[in-house]
């Protein structure tokens, strides 16, 4: 028996006892177009989609049809990580579960990974935003001008995890790339230059917590000692004034020792430290 062709209220045609959300995703299948790649990464200079794009184009295609996504968070990863110029980083991986609902109630679900790094609070909301794009990618089959086959890419001489490469970045060598790090240059060059001296192997600062690394060694110290420097301190500025200066060595953050941190942080407290006031 043939199926029956009926019309909702919108004027949608619909597939008689069959559930809305396998037809709708069909019809929002055919109803949207490509999402050129128009924005462009500053830093790595690639192309990409914004997550604006991505709303702006779907926005009136959801609303017509009456779908909608509700996201459920069901595991989260998170680690710290320390970037070449000495930042603390927080990368965060969540797992989404999207359920996506029609009008009649039916629904389809499915899960996706979202990756996130940022230096203060926004791990999670970078996540939660690829992880929406790429969901939205994938169920709705968005395609764009110049879509990259995967195939394309192959990559060679990759490092097993933890292994230091033998001609490392140096941070000493990393320029500012934005307005606010080059303002943050000249504020490091208002302050008064470190004392040379011979870099030591151990110190007799705070002693690190039971297993703790040393980058969370670092962001700790941080944490204590930050209220008590000199106005416009700034940690990446300052631990390269420290370098050029000769009070420590140059040694990458993702391979930097506890010995070597604890250097870094004494340096750093005994160089920029406020002055006292007696009395």
């Amino acid at each position: 028996m043939a199926n029956k062709i009926v019309q909702d209220a919108e004027g949608v045609k619909m597939v008689a006892d069959v559930p809305q959300i396998y037809q709708l995703i069909g019809k929002a299948i055919g109803m949207i177009g490509a999402i050129g790649k128009d924005k462009k990464n500053q830093q790595q200079g690639f192309m990409y989609r914004g997550i604006d794009q991505v709303y702006n184009a779907l926005n009136p295609v959801l609303s017509d049809l009456g779908l909608f996504f509700c996201p459920e968070v069901v595991d989260m990863k998170r680690e710290e990580r320390v970037n070449k110029n000495g930042t603390m980083l927080a990368f965060t991986i969540l797992t989404v579960k999207y359920t996506v609902y029609a009008p009649d109630g039916s629904f389809v679900t499915m899960t996706v990974l979202g990756e996130g790094m940022d230096s203060g609070d926004k791990g999670c909301n970078k996540a939660m935003s690829i992880a929406y794009k790429y969901a939205l990618f994938q169920l709705l089959c968005i395609p764009t001008e110049e879509m990259r086959d995967p195939d394309a890419d192959v990559y060679k001489d990759v490092l097993p995890a933890g292994t230091a490469p033998q001609n490392p970045v140096q941070s000493a060598n990393v320029r500012p790339q934005n307005a606010a790090q080059q303002a943050s240059v000249a504020t490091v060059d208002r302050m008064p230059a470190p004392q040379a001296q011979a870099a030591k192997p151990a110190v007799n600062g705070p002693e690190p917590m039971p297993g703790e690394l040393p980058g969370a060694y670092i962001k700790r110290r941080l944490a204590e000692i930050t209220p008590h420097m000199m106005d416009g301190f700034n940690f990446v500025n300052a631990r390269a004034s420290l370098i050029a200066g000769g009070v420590v060595e140059d040694v990458p953050s993702a391979v930097i020792t506890m010995d070597q941190a604890k250097n870094l942080m004494e340096a750093i407290e005994k160089n920029f430290r406020k002055e006292e006031k007696a009395g």
